[in-house]
């Protein structure tokens, strides 16, 4: 009975989810960085952490709605996911079925790195004040007289909007990534190239 079973890896799925995990890191660890004010170590490591929780928790969510779906679209989903492409659909006209599925996983990955997060946070307890920016940022212009140094008060950084932000990002480098994925080479001029 072993002897008929085969294992199938889909390894161009795998690849090209390191390679959005690898966009999405290091976007957001970027946006974390700078509006956060975390070292680039701190938000590297907040960044993969969440990325990594998301990417888990997103494909066990697939898979267990995918066995409550029907037949034919599930060998619909198979078949994307191995082959690249659904049957009977066409991939050159805007399909909202597919633009309403990636909203949703747009929404639902921003929610779980909010919760993962405040549990990262909760779990390692890190000290509130880094997380907060200092209100004392001087302006380092130079003047021509010296002149006292004006201060700069900054609002307190709000983590879920930055996160928002963070998650935008990468998820608009993404589609960069799949739209130029998808896109006839033809139309670039490549062909002629060589």
């Amino acid at each position: 009975m072993v002897d008929n079973l085969t294992i199938v890896l889909p390894l161009q799925l795998i690849l090209f989810q390191i390679l959005f995990l690898l966009v999405a890191i290091a976007l957001e660890a970027r946006v974390l960085h700078r509006r956060l004010n975390l070292t680039r170590k701190t938000s590297v490591q907040y960044a993969t952490s969440l990325n990594l929780w998301s990417v888990v928790l997103g494909w066990l969510t697939f898979l267990v709605l995918e066995t409550l779906l029907p037949q034919f679209l599930r060998i619909q989903i198979v078949n994307f996911i191995f082959f690249d492409h659904p049957l009977g659909s066409q991939l050159d006209t805007p399909n909202p079925q597919l633009i309403s599925i990636g909203i949703m996983i747009f929404f639902f990955s921003f929610i779980i790195k909010i919760i993962g997060f405040e549990l990262i946070k909760q779990w390692i307890h890190d000290k509130p004040e880094q997380f907060e920016m200092s209100s004392d940022i001087s302006n380092k212009r130079p003047s021509l007289f010296k002149q006292p140094k004006r201060k700069i008060t900054q609002p307190k950084p709000n983590p879920a909007f930055t996160l928002l932000l963070a998650n935008a990002y990468s998820y608009s480098a993404i589609l960069l990534i799949l739209v130029l994925r998808f896109m006839d080479l033809n139309i670039l001029g490549f062909n002629t190239l060589f």
